[in-house]
């Protein structure tokens, strides 16, 4: 059965993609000796968005699991503090031609996420749908989607979209239909059209409300 929370999963799935490709690319740039600004700039963005997800797993999530399953979410916050601790040192380097201790700062970063997401995909969320209802994780959601700020939304679309494949982004499509008032649905309606380019036709074949004004 479908859940609210699988739009989390889609946006883990984007996180691992990203930062596999980041990583990937720090390792190149640094053995050619190139320019990192591009991995700076996709390393910015990426620490943006994972601090929003992350503000909504602390005000959502981790209290859910606590009234569940008390004591589980503390260690899962602890991977937060590191996650922030890695992100904001990258975030000097870029100031600092240090092409080695950057690529090797992204490979720590990437390491550390992969295996943050994996634990929460294998752990933390089958405790929630296993133990709250679908009302209670349609509520969650919710929340968790607050702590994006609406100005950044359209940032957040233009990142996401382009890292799922169809599945994906009909899952994550479905749940913002359902999660979100009718008007801010159509705000975003353009926004995911604009970022799915090759994937639009059949993204509205397998939601035709999509084509619904």
């Amino acid at each position: 059965m479908s859940s609210p929370l699988d739009a989390v999963r889609t946006l883990h799935n984007a996180f691992r993609l990203d930062i596999f490709q980041i990583d990937d690319l720090a390792l190149k740039t640094a053995r050619t000796g190139g320019d990192f600004i591009v991995v700076f700039d996709r390393l910015h963005i990426i620490g943006e968005i994972l601090d929003y997800h992350a503000k909504g797993e602390e005000a959502a999530v981790f209290p859910a699991v606590d009234n569940v399953a008390p004591l589980v979410a503390k260690a899962y916050l602890m991977d937060h503090r590191e996650l922030d601790t890695m992100v904001s040192g990258l975030e000097s380097m870029r100031n600092i031609s240090d092409p080695l201790t950057t690529a090797r700062a992204t490979a720590v970063l990437g390491s550390h996420l992969r295996i943050h997401l994996d634990k929460e995909d294998a752990h933390l969320y089958p405790i929630l749908r296993e133990r709250t209802s679908n009302a209670e994780q349609a509520a969650i959601a919710g929340q968790m989607s607050k702590k994006v700020p609406a100005e950044k939304f359209p940032t957040m679309i233009q990142w996401l979209f382009p890292l799922l494949d169809l599945k994906d982004q009909t899952v994550i499509t479905k749940v913002w239909m359902t999660a979100m008032p009718p008007q801010v649905f159509e705000g975003i309606k353009p926004l995911i059209q604009k970022a799915t380019p090759n994937s639009w036709i059949e993204l509205t074949q397998k939601i035709p409300q999509l084509l619904q004004k």
